[in-house]
């Protein structure tokens, strides 16, 4: 799979279709994977789902005594 990048800063037309201000380039789908930096392995999976559980209950809880009170 292809994408395509822009080397300058993308923008909304007058037709509300995106322009590029500077020149468009073809990167193909394995070279962005380069740029997005190594995978996570399974033990930085467990740590940011237990993260993600506890901002869950935080924001729940937060809800939950807003309703309460």
């Amino acid at each position: 799979m292809n994408f395509i990048a822009c080397d300058g800063v993308w923008l909304h037309g007058g037709s509300g279709l995106p322009e590029c201000n500077g020149v468009l380039h073809s990167v193909a789908g394995n070279e962005m994977r380069g740029l997005s930096g190594a995978a996570l392995n399974w033990e930085q999976v467990s740590e940011l789902q237990g993260e993600v559980m506890v901002l869950f209950a935080i924001v729940f809880g937060f809800l939950v005594l807003k309703k309460l009170l």
